[in-house]
């Protein structure tokens, strides 16, 4: 997936995050987020790119997929 992919991506799930109306709503848009965020600083690593000044899973340790 092309890095503008990931970064769009991610933004519309932080509108997302924003815009919940409900704190179910908010969750799970939090999990999709921290999601988004991982997956993009998988591919980073993975082609060798610094992950500073990008965005980061934020997700308590609890929250993050096994």
């Amino acid at each position: 997936m092309p890095m503008n992919q990931f970064l769009f991506d991610h933004q519309v799930a932080a509108m997302k995050v924003d815009r919940s109306g409900s704190p179910e709503d908010r969750k799970e848009a939090a999990e999709l987020l921290g999601a988004r965020a991982k997956s993009m600083a998988n591919w980073q690593k993975g082609n060798g790119l610094s992950e500073l000044g990008w965005p980061r899973d934020e997700r308590p340790p609890s929250c993050e997929e096994g």
